[in-house]
């Protein structure tokens, strides 16, 4: 099991908190594990390699950088990478839980009047898209988005693995305990000086991670 070396001052933020750690001693998981916490149950998570050379930053030594994206129940957490082409804005992934498998939807969005950036998480979820295709696989599996490339975009490669807990300390916020954040690892940019991100969006909004990716995650009903 890993552990984090240190964590740096966060910045606290509406509509997210945001976590900056430094390099990670050790190999494999980087999420240390935990036994109780809050929030919603979350059994899986899936890891989606950014190879260098994309727009996402990767830290020098790295050749990709790892979003993590945790699976909430039908789809309440996704993320967003912004991937503009000729005719796209960028790339929204979706995963959901199915018994003992995660279901993966994958679309591309149709540029708006408004960047993804500003959007909310209402405006992401009904965004103009084209589909890219579901896929499905269990845990230590990994899968290749094949429907990325007719639409102009990179084969991005995700493995599903077990939902791991975040680090110690810091700030008690309500889903601090809990499965349910976001992360970018590997990556450094001019804003962020640490290799690792954490990011715990509220109901209802997204949130940057760096220049990695975007993080959304709906209201509960």
């Amino acid at each position: 099991m890993s552990i984090f070396k240190r964590v740096l001052p966060f910045a606290l933020s509406v509509p997210a908190i945001l976590f900056p750690a430094l390099e990670i001693g050790g190999s494999g998981d980087r999420r240390p594990h935990i036994t109780s916490h809050n929030g919603p149950n979350v059994t899986f998570g899936i890891e989606i390699k950014l190879p260098a050379g994309g727009m996402w930053p990767v830290a020098v030594g790295a050749d990709a950088a790892i979003f993590y994206i945790p699976v909430v129940a039908r789809g309440e957490v996704a993320g967003v990478i912004a991937v503009p082409n000729e005719r796209l804005a960028g790339i929204r992934i979706i995963p959901s839980m199915q018994q003992e498998s995660v279901r993966i939807a994958v679309s591309a969005l149709v540029p708006g009047k408004k960047k993804l950036s500003e959007a909310t998480c209402d405006e992401i979820r009904a965004w103009q898209s084209v589909d890219a295709g579901f896929y499905e696989g269990k845990r230590d599996e990994s899968l290749m988005l094949k429907g990325l490339g007719p639409l102009g975009f990179p084969i991005f490669h995700v493995k599903v693995v077990a939902a791991t807990g975040p680090p110690p300390g810091g700030f008690r916020h309500p889903y601090v305990d809990s499965r349910a954040y976001c992360a970018c690892s590997s990556t450094r940019d001019a804003l962020n000086e640490s290799i690792d991100l954490l990011a715990y969006p509220d109901a209802g909004k997204c949130v940057q991670i760096g220049e990695c990716a975007q993080c959304c995650r709906i209201s509960p009903p």
